[in-house]
């Protein structure tokens, strides 16, 4: 249950982050996609690998991203730092359908 802070309009929640940031590194990613697909791990690898590679170029060179069903990725802040870039994404998905 969310701590509450009591104030002139009542109890406020305080929002807290829902859970700790969980990395998926590119070999589980490929593994997933293999087991999703059905397809050999050599087919897909080269395959996923040109994808990730596209995803970055387009998202480096500052365009909008618009694929579903991952969702509408746009640039919302650009920097360098320490010899690479750091991107931040504003990403926007759909609402899965009711089930």
């Amino acid at each position: 249950m969310p701590a509450e802070i009591i104030g002139a309009d009542g109890p406020t929640p305080v929002l807290h982050d829902p859970h700790v940031a969980i990395v998926v590194q590119k070999r589980d990613f490929i593994d997933r996609v293999v087991a999703a697909t059905g397809a050999r791990r050599t087919d897909a690898r080269p395959i996923i690998e040109a994808t990730l590679a596209q995803l970055g170029m387009v998202l480096s060179a500052g365009h909008t991203l618009a694929v579903p069903p991952l969702g509408r990725a746009r640039i919302n802040l650009e920097r360098d730092a320490r010899g690479g870039d750091v991107i931040t994404l504003r990403l926007r998905r759909r609402a899965p359908p009711p089930a």
